[in-house]
This record gives C-alpha cells, sequence and structure tokens, in this order.
C-alpha cells in the first residue's frame, strides 16, 4: 500500500509488527493520538510528524550511549579548509589527525589568536590606461588558498580555488562578472591577471596574500567561512568548514566522534537504528501532534510516559557513565 499524496514516502505495508519497525511505531503513533485508520489522518501525514521527530529532536534529547558514530576524512597538501559534512546533528570535541588529538574551536576570535593570520601586502604593477595583463610571483610562497586578491584601488580580483594547486582570479566586486588570471599556490606565481576594466592610468596594482609553513594539523575550526546567500539546503550544508592549522604538508586522515541524523523511515518493515527506541518515538511524534492541534489535556497525560520510556532508553548509557571513571578533556 502506498501512502501517497507525500512525495518521498513510497511505502510499502507487509502488515508485519514483529519487533518495533515503522509499521508497529505508526500503529502506537495512532493509538496514542487517537486516529486509527488513514482516513483521520493520512499515513504519509503520520510519517512526517514521526520521522521529524526521530531524525530532528530524538538525537538531541536523547543522547544516548549507541548515536555516536565517527567522521573522518583525509587531508589534501597544502589545503586548510574542508567541507562539513551533512546528516550530522552534532560533531564531538574529540579529534584526531593520524591518531594525535587536535584541538577543537569554535570561535575564530581564539583560533586566530592562536594562529595567527598575517598578511603580505606588495606592489605588482602599475596602470597606465592601456595595459590590462599582469603576470607576476608574490614575495612570499606557499600562499594560502582563498587569501590572495589583487587590486587597483577600486576593482578586486581574488582567487578561487579550483584545485589544490591551482586557483582562478574571479571579479570580488559586484556584480562579479569580467575579469580572469590564475594562481599556483605552491609557487605564489599569478599568471595573466586581467581585470573587468582597464587600470587608469597612475594606478598603483597590489597584491595582499597570506603565507603558512605547513605541518601535521593541531588546531581544527568549525565555522561557516562565507555568508548565507539563502534559506536552501545546499547552501546551509556548503558555507559550514572546518579549517586546519597548521596547514597539513601531506595527506592524514581526520577522525572525530558525532552523531548522524537517522534515515527517515520510508518502508513498513524498517527499523530504528535501536529497537528499544520504538515506544519513545511514538510518544515524541505524539507529543507534537497534541501540540499543533492544541490538546494540551493529552499532551499534560502522556508527558511522564514519555518521560519514562526517555528514562527507559537512557539506562544503558547510565551504566556505561556509573561504570567508566570520567576523563577530563582539556
Amino acid at each position: 500500500m502506498s501512502i501517497g499524496p507525500i512525495s518521498g514516502y513510497p511505502l510499502t505495508n507487509t502488515n508485519s509488527t514483529a519487533g518495533w519497525n515503522f509499521n508497529a511505531i505508526l500503529s502506537e503513533f495512532r493509538s496514542i493520538c487517537g486516529i486509527p485508520d488513514a482516513s483521520m489522518y493520512s499515513d504519509a501525514q503520520c510519517a512526517t510528524l514521526i520521522n521529524y521527530y526521530y531524525q530532528y529532536v530524538l538525537p538531541k534529547e536523547l543522547k544516548i550511549f549507541w548515536g555516536y558514530t565517527f567522521y573522518e576524512f583525509f587531508t589534501q597538501e597544502g589545503v586548510d579548509q574542508y567541507l562539513a559534512p551533512a546528516g550530522f546533528q552534532t560533531v564531538n570535541p574529540s579529534v584526531w589527525a593520524d591518531g594525535f588529538p587536535i584541538e577543537w574551536y569554535l570561535s575564530p576570535d581564539t583560533f586566530y589568536q592562536d594562529y595567527p593570520q598575517n598578511e603580505n601586502k606588495i606592489v605588482v604593477g602599475n596602470g597606465n590606461g592601456t595595459l590590462n595583463s599582469f603576470s607576476f610571483n608574490t614575495s612570499a610562497y606557499p600562499i594560502i588558498q582563498r587569501s590572495l586578491y589583487v587590486t587597483d584601488g577600486t576593482q578586486v580580483m581574488q582567487d578561487i580555488p579550483i584545485n589544490a594547486t591551482t586557483g582562478n582570479l574571479v571579479n570580488a566586486i559586484s556584480p562579479f562578472t569580467g575579469g580572469s588570471g590564475t594562481v599556483t599556490y605552491s609557487s605564489g606565481v599569478v599568471s595573466s591577471l586581467v581585470f573587468p576594466n582597464i587600470p587608469a592610468a597612475n594606478t598603483t596594482i597590489t597584491a595582499t596574500s597570506q603565507t603558512y609553513f605547513s605541518n601535521r594539523p593541531q588546531g581544527i575550526l568549525f565555522f561557516p567561512q562565507q555568508a548565507i546567500t539563502d534559506a536552501t539546503q545546499a547552501t546551509l550544508n556548503a558555507v559550514n568548514m572546518y579549517v586546519l592549522r597548521p596547514i597539513p604538508d601531506q595527506v592524514y586522515v581526520i577522525k572525530m566522534q558525532g552523531i548522524k541524523i537517522p534515515l527517515a523511515f520510508i518502508n513498513y518493515t524498517d527499523v530504528p537504528f535501536r529497537p528499544d527506541l520504538g515506544p519513545l518515538i511514538a510518544l515524541g511524534a505524539a507529543l507534537h501532534r497534541f501540540k499543533l492541534f492544541n490538546q494540551m489535556d493529552q499532551y499534560d497525560q502522556y508527558m511522564p510516559e514519555f518521560l519514562r520510556f526517555k528514562d527507559i532508553c537512557m539506562q544503558d548509557t547510565y551504566e556505561e557513565l556509573i561504570y567508566t571513571r570520567s576523563v577530563p578533556t582539556f
């Protein structure tokens, strides 16, 4: 049976209630809410509320021992910024580079205080009213990606990495069109820089960049590296970056703990990532529905039962913590 019309839930009802699969959770949810059949509230509507609670509320509300997993990525020589993963609710500030611990930063203030951004500014040419092609070497290299910009005092060309070794120079001033050029990060060579408009006579062309000494990373900053331009999920995912210092001198594996967003229930036979979560998921989704329909008496009635199952699901985590000696993270 398909639950339509909401897309994204091509459920197939096997009429199986063995264990706490989605079919059993759905049945429990309907019983709690008093909506026993689909004519009162469709399976698609139920699935929306259940998946919302299961994916986005429960992982933050219930920090259970089984909820954690590892995320890892590999560094590239000379690359300091790496896209943060989509699909993780939280990441744990315990990070390692090839097994060596890394200090975790959430504030750019403290990160760049410990790893200062020192800029090098040099004159690389002069405008004469007709010349609009400039090639030069920066005085200090290798160059940190995204740190180079060249200006005639009005126009600004900034580097955008296209791979680990090379970047394109693009117009950084609205309307962001026109101009070209390339930079080789390892050697600091800027080739065939062309401004959107020919620099006026007697203008000074200056280049600003940052250099670095590479090594094994010892600090990692988790912070958006560009302004959010809209509210699409793609934009939100794209701006969250990890920044490493020192900048890697070779390939390292960066490994950290995190709580991954569980996969949504799609089929009636789908099961939660832990079997004993079934009743709690049904109760949590039901509380949300009570709130939506202003059924606060029902909300208050079921809250003690919700808290009971929440405590039950936390028991193994409590056991782990009781018999484990706490270790400071600093």
